[in-house]
């Protein structure tokens, strides 16, 4: 099954990324620092060693993760509405003012957010360049959290597609993995029991979407690095994390992609699925 799937015609590039300096003065921001295996509690204490001021620390394992679910879901399954609501409410969001999140290059946590938080019908860009670039900017740091007063936001999801394990069976379109090509061709897989890959994905490591100071790199050469795509395009990677840089990449050429959240994690969960391995 495909959910949500409309057409982004008429985006442009600043509408999914912003620079340190276009910052709108309204927006509330957030810090979503966060790595893959690093020690509990890292993002959070890199947060209070320093931070944009006024931002607010969200957590990806805790906020923007919903665990605990069905394994089928993935190693990072998508939270509830009313999860997401609890956790953005603790962190004082506001559905009515934009949203502003940032990370460190090469972990695409604020991509996550971005996702997470448009497919909950909010109004959010990603710092491009993330920290590193705030303070290449010269922009001042905070160590001091700010005062939140709790929200209750009222939130629906689905506003960005998605798509489940029987639709990626049998995609019809552009299936793309953004992992590693060693993980893609089953030649090493650090993380999840299985190596290879979803029989049908073609690979197009996140890696050569977004340059090593964690900006977007020109259309054309985006254009070059996805090459010939069929529709409907779905994006995968390893826990549906870093699929979402892929599905922004994607939607600043003006092609919106669905994701296949669970992921290679939720797809090796079931013994049924089929493995591929090479190219």
């Amino acid at each position: 099954m495909i959910n949500g799937s409309r057409d982004n015609g008429g985006m442009s590039r600043t509408d999914y990324v912003v620079s340190p300096a276009a910052i709108p003065p309204q927006a509330q921001v957030f810090d979503v620092r966060w790595a893959l295996g690093e020690a509990p509690g890292a993002g959070l204490a890199a947060y209070r060693a320093g931070h944009i001021p006024g931002a607010r620390f969200l957590g990806l394992e805790s906020v923007l993760t919903q665990h605990g679910l069905d394994p089928t879901l993935g190693r990072h399954p998508l939270p509830s509405a009313d999860w997401l609501a609890a956790g953005l409410g603790e962190a004082g969001l506001e559905t009515d003012r934009p949203i502003i999140v940032y990370d460190v290059p090469g972990t695409s946590a604020a991509s996550r957010a971005w996702w997470v938080l448009r497919w909950a019908g909010l109004d959010v860009r990603v710092l491009d360049g993330g920290w590193p670039a705030w303070l290449a900017s010269g922009g001042e740091v905070e160590t001091a959290a700010p005062g939140v007063a709790p929200t209750s936001p009222s939130l629906t999801v689905g506003h960005m597609p998605t798509v489940d394990a029987a639709a990626v069976a049998t995609w019809p379109g552009s299936l793309i993995d953004v992992r590693a090509p060693a993980r893609f061709r089953g030649e090493a897989e650090p993380i999840d029991a299985k190596a290879g890959h979803i029989p049908g994905a073609v690979n197009v490591p996140v890696s050569t979407l977004w340059t090593s100071e964690g900006t977007l790199p020109t259309e054309s050469l985006l254009r070059y690095r996805f090459g010939e795509l069929r529709r409907p395009v779905a994006v995968s990677c390893g826990s549906g994390i870093t699929a979402t840089q892929g599905i922004m990449a994607l939607a600043v050429l003006g092609v919106e992609a669905a994701l296949y959240a669970p992921s290679w994690s939720g797809w090796i969960a079931d013994p049924a699925h089929p493995v591929a391995t090479g190219e």
